[in-house]
This record gives structure tokens, C-alpha cells and sequence, in this order.
């Protein structure tokens, strides 16, 4: 959107990522860019923390160790983050606990009960979540595979009426180039039946996908580029 109250297809200043739009996959994906090399944003605002690594996405090695997407919104009865409307007795009644809606051909993948439990699992941390399994979520084919979607509300944390794990904690920080949006409200994770272990065994399960999926904590991965081969040419 511009001064003149209209948006330009070609801007050719004040975007740090133009002039023109295009197509980049989010930080964390499970699939190639189906456009070009340019996997991810090149521009993106990212910050090295220790806990602020990034799930690998292809081309990378080891991209699929974290086959699901994962997003996350609001509901109507929370207020923002609900620390809120979490003390409010009976807005807490009407959503009483955290929970992720799954496809049913998820479900079944996964063997997930509907109203049993779950937990996701990204290369920073895990967290649990009661199932809803609803049809509302549609599995989608791109380039050729079956791509599984899971929704999470962000509403949920450690205090209040009613409490649960917060879904931020599956993130990490990347942000849009211009006006620092947080791209990450959308990722990748592993999902996987039952509850989450505690105390030491949450640190090894992590540590475990870490290892795996070949995640050094605080680095993050970056933006890979391929040649007309799909071979891995360089990283910006």
C-alpha cells in the first residue's frame, strides 16, 4: 500500500525485498520453492540466540524430519495471548483446555485419538495439546505428496483458570524484512501421540530431533538456493 492509497505491483523503493513480489517458501517448509532456486527470503530478520534455531527445510539433507506444518490463530472466546481472558471464569468454560485440530487421515497416520492427547515436537521444544480431529483440516498434495496441516491456538499458558502449553514455545524468531512481522507463526514439527515427557526426558527428546535433524543450536539455517538440477549451489 502506498501514499497514493493504492498497492503497487512494482515498488521501486521503501521494500528492503522488492522491487517486484514473489513467491518464497516460509523459513520452515517441507517443500521446495516450486518457483526457483530461492528457497526462503534472502532479506529476512533473524537473530542468533541459543534457542532460536531453525528447523532444516529442502533442499537441505535433512528437511524431512519435521514433516508436518504447523499455524497458528486466535480463538473468539480468548482475548490476544488469554492471559487475560484465562482468569475470566466463564471465558475459560467455554475453551478449557489447549489443543490441536489434526485431519482425519492425520489421525489415523499418526494414531491420534480425537480428544486424547498429542505432542509437537519442533527442533526447540515440545508441547502437548488435546486432540480435536476435524474435517476442517484438508491434507494437501504438492509436488507430487501428501502435505499434513495442524492448527494450534496461542492463547494457553502456565497461569490462570484454565492453563496449558503455549504454542509459542514451538517457534523460533524470524521476521519480515520491512515491518518485522513474525513469519514464524507458521513451521514445521514432528507430531506424535501421547503426552509429552517432563523433566529430563523433554530435554533428551529434544536433543534427540536436534541431532537428527542436524540442527546446531543457535544457528539457523540458511536461505539455500539450488541450480536448475535441484542441486544445492550456495546459501545467501
Amino acid at each position: 500500500m502506498q501514499g497514493d492509497g493504492k498497492g503497487w505491483l512494482y515498488a521501486p523503493s521503501g521494500v528492503l525485498d522488492g522491487p517486484l513480489p514473489t513467491h518464497y517458501e516460509p523459513v520452515e517448509s517441507p517443500v521446495r520453492n516450486p518457483l526457483y532456486g530461492q528457497q526462503a527470503n534472502p532479506t529476512r530478520k533473524m537473530y542468533a540466540h541459543p534457542v532460536n534455531s531453525v528447523n532444516p527445510s529442502p533442499p537441505q539433507e535433512h528437511g524431512q524430519v519435521f514433516p508436518y506444518v504447523f499455524t497458528v490463530s486466535r480463538l473468539t472466546e480468548h482475548h490476544t495471548a488469554g492471559a487475560m481472558s484465562r482468569t475470566v471464569s466463564p471465558l475459560a468454560e467455554l475453551q478449557p483446555e489447549m489443543f490441536v485440530e489434526v485431519s482425519p487421515d492425520l489421525a489415523t497416520e499418526v494414531g491420534l485419538t480425537h480428544l486424547g492427547w498429542a505432542h509437537l515436537v519442533s527442533g526447540r521444544a515440545v508441547i502437548e495439546a488435546r486432540v480435536l480431529v476435524t474435517d476442517r483440516l484438508t491434507p494437501l498434495r504438492v509436488d507430487g505428496r501428501i502435505i499434513h496441516q495442524v492448527w494450534l491456538p496461542y492463547h494457553f499458558g502456565f497461569e490462570g483458570l484454565v492453563t496449558g502449553d503455549s504454542a509459542n514455545d514451538l517457534f523460533g524468531i524470524s521476521l519480515d524484512p520491512n515491518v518485522l512481522i513474525q513469519e514464524s507463526k507458521v513451521g514445521t514439527c514432528d507430531v506424535r501421540p501421547g503426552r509429552r515427557p517432563t523433566g529430563p526426558a523433554l530435554l533428551d527428546l529434544v536433543a534427540d530431533y536436534q541431532r537428527r535433524a542436524g540442527i546446531i543450536p543457535g544457528q539457523h539455517a540458511p536461505a539455500v538456493t539450488t541450480d536448475s538440477e535441484g542441486k544445492e549451489r550456495g546459501a545467501s
